[in-house]
């Protein structure tokens, strides 16, 4: 498996507005080929910045099968309205043990 990280930096104060977009197309991403599950939340640090974490069956579920779909252009359209710039996303190995 791997993790997608994906940091959203946003509009100030515009936290409760992308939690309630995010959960408008969280179906989107839940329904995607790979999927396996997510989380979202506010960094402890800086209210206007959130973390979604994804683990994907493999890099090319993410990569290859959501991110050039009609369901992730769907996804991304509804959060873009709150994001101050572009996602910085990541990806790591789900099971790295050190």
């Amino acid at each position: 498996m791997v993790t997608e990280l994906a940091l959203f930096r946003l509009e100030t104060g515009s936290g409760p507005a992308f939690e309630a977009a995010f959960s408008s197309v969280a179906s989107l991403l839940m329904d995607a080929d790979g999927y396996v599950r997510h989380r979202l939340v506010p960094t402890l640090d800086d209210a206007d910045l959130y973390l979604l974490q994804v683990e994907w069956r493999d890099l090319a579920a993410h990569t290859v099968g959501f991110e050039p779909s009609d369901a992730h252009a769907r996804f991304i359209a509804a959060l873009e309205p709150m994001l101050a710039g572009a996602p910085i996303v990541v990806h790591v190995p789900t099971d790295q043990r050190s």
